[in-house]
């Protein structure tokens, strides 16, 4: 099957006006669409075509980092959202200003006054609603830079060491676009909005990790068109593995995505296996069979982290090569902010120190 086409300046610029364009046009419609109908069939009607756009959209990037965020903000995120608003419930409501829901829709961002409820107790209110995500984007900056100049001289490292590298970079790029993508909307709407990552890199447990560590809108997500309705009917434990599995079935569709090759059933096969540690390791503690000391706990919490990502999550795309070419944008990505500081700020003084 044919890999992904190499990108150029034209065809990425081409495919962020298209997406510019058509994210707003198909949540205004959607919003105008679902105040009219009843929940239920009539909006699930109405707004399949806009289903179809968002799926289509990742096909429009040849770059593998914008293929990736437009699966993830489209395809999955804002899809999800307008398959839980057709059904009445979800994040999204038609009764929201037109700013707020489409920004809400298009974007991963998620108003902190509407999920008060949910806000962690070390979370702390800032006096400006766009104070509190300027230090994730500059950190994520930082260090996303330093691992890019870093990655060419990791071969003397070992297998896992460069996969947490790997996982690093996963988080560190997806909390700088989100905290990025918080800070637009912060500033344009004037209201706080809440961060998606904590500390998920060190974690004590696989339900440390999950549910309170890693992208917390999707697991908001998942809790409210899998696990919810699942659990309400066959019980909690099966509520877990219905979350676990939709988003094995999503992760294979991104794997798809990013390689044009039929997927492996490992990602699937991956959230299997954290769905049945996530339930025993619940078993566990509520038997009070597994109470670790809580340095011992952060260090086998990471360690099977690391190695299942490495041998089941990570393996398939370096198959297909995606780590390379991913490495090579991020390099050429730091070039080029290289070149235009260079621009802006050696050049202006050359004649000066002339």
């Amino acid at each position: 099957m044919q890999a992904v086409e190499q990108p150029t300046s034209a065809s990425e610029l081409r495919a962020l006006a298209w997406t510019t364009l058509l994210v707003p046009v198909c949540t205004v419609y959607a919003r105008s669409a679902c105040r009219r109908l009843r929940p239920g069939r009539p909006r699930l009607a109405a707004l399949f075509p806009t289903f179809l756009v968002f799926i289509y959209l990742p096909c429009l990037f040849n770059s593998l980092h914008l293929r990736l965020l437009s699966t993830f903000f489209h395809t999955w995120l804002a899809t999800n959202k307008l398959v839980l608003l057709a059904l009445g419930i979800g994040p999204l409501h038609p009764s929201l200003p037109v700013l707020p829901f489409v920004l809400c829709a298009g974007l991963p961002i998620k108003l902190r006054a509407d999920v008060g409820h949910h806000q962690h107790p070390t979370e702390k209110q800032s006096s400006s609603p766009v104070a509190d995500l300027l230090f994730p984007c500059a950190r994520s900056f930082v260090f996303l830079t330093c691992l890019a100049l870093l990655h060419p001289h990791t071969g003397f490292l070992p297998l896992y060491a460069v996969h947490y590298l790997y996982c690093a970079q996963i988080f560190l790029t997806l909390d700088l676009v989100f905290s990025s993508a918080g800070l637009v909307a912060a500033a344009a709407l004037g209201t706080a909005m809440e961060r998606q990552f904590r500390a998920p890199l060190v974690v004590a447990s696989v339900n440390d990790f999950w549910g309170r560590q890693w992208n917390l809108m999707a697991v908001d997500l998942l809790r409210a068109s899998a696990y919810a309705p699942v659990r309400a009917r066959w019980g909690r434990d099966a509520g877990v593995l219905a979350a676990f599995l939709m988003s094995g079935v999503l992760h294979e569709l991104l794997y798809w995505y990013m390689t044009l090759e039929h997927p492996t059933g490992e990602m699937l096969l991956f959230f299997t296996l954290h769905a049945a540690f996530h339930v025993a390791e619940r078993w566990a503690r509520a038997a009070g069979l597994w109470r670790p000391p809580k340095a011992a706990a952060y260090v086998l919490g990471t360690a099977f982290m690391v190695v299942t990502i490495s041998e089941l999550f990570f393996g398939p795309f370096i198959r297909a090569g995606i780590d390379v070419r991913m490495m090579q944008e991020s390099a050429a990505a730091v070039e080029l902010v290289r070149a235009v500081a260079k621009r802006l700020i050696i050049r202006p003084l050359g004649p000066v120190s002339a």
